[in-house]
């Protein structure tokens, strides 16, 4: 953890494609750099049907594999330091290599103190998104089988699964333009928009109304103009955290 007082940079939160080469389970790469500014007590990381993937900085850089979260976390303390990492739809078969995390955690202290360092930083996570493996898909079995894979998978239900990508499905929805809440309640698949405005509440912590705002896309800054990134960006966030 590190004092906001070593800090220079602007707290950002970003979402990039992942790239070309990389395999099909990777959804997306993310960079999370705080002072407390978008992550006080009380926000918190929003339910997921994804794999996290994160990597956090330090004199070595240090990894780990969180599953599939259900319901929306609220957090006990703001967080004030850098994460980095992806988001992938299945579990890798195998976890990054020692000299892949060096390069991370040379380019995590640079991106710390700069936005010049972010480049770099995308760099060395496409380097571990294409060297992530994957198990091939098994063959058709029961469907038993399936729900107890999924949940010795996942951690979760497949029911529970079904439904927190239904909601990651609206949250895309509400990054575009979008009809009124009423008609995308009933083209996300919800009874109605008392319905939608339940499911967001406890799997977002917030009102549809309120994450439409935050998910549209903010406009790239200056200091991040670099086309590797801006060709790539999905989501940008500099006064309100969307994790």
């Amino acid at each position: 953890m590190l004092s906001s007082d070593n800090w220079v940079a602007v707290p950002l939160y970003l979402e990039l494609a992942p790239p070309a080469d990389a395999a099909a389970q990777v959804a997306h790469l993310f960079v999370f750099r705080d002072t407390g500014a978008l992550s006080g007590r009380g926000s918190g990381r929003f339910a997921t049907d994804l794999f996290t993937l994160s990597v956090t900085g330090g004199d070595r850089a240090q990894i780990s594999l969180a599953p599939p979260r259900p319901d929306f976390t609220r957090r006990q303390s703001s967080f004030c330091g850098i994460v980095a990492g992806l988001r992938l739809s299945a579990r890798p078969e195998h976890m990054p290599e020692a000299a892949t995390l060096e390069s991370l955690a040379l380019a995590l202290a640079r991106v710390r103190e700069s936005d010049d360092g972010l480049p770099s930083l995308v760099s060395a996570l496409d380097d571990v998104a294409c060297r992530l493996s994957f198990a091939a898909r098994p063959k058709a079995v029961s469907d038993r089988t399936e729900r107890r894979r999924t949940r010795a998978d996942t951690g979760i239900s497949r029911r529970r699964l079904t439904a927190t990508r239904r909601f990651r499905r609206l949250l895309e929805q509400l990054a575009g333009p979008t009809p009124p809440l009423s008609d995308l309640a009933l083209d996300a698949g919800y009874y109605d928009q008392s319905h939608m405005s339940a499911v967001c509440r406890a799997y977002a912590g917030r009102p549809p109304g309120a994450l439409r705002s935050q998910a549209t896309p903010r406009p790239f800054g200056l200091s991040l103009q670099d086309a590797r990134l801006k060709d790539r960006l999905r989501l940008l966030i500099t006064d309100d955290c969307k994790e």
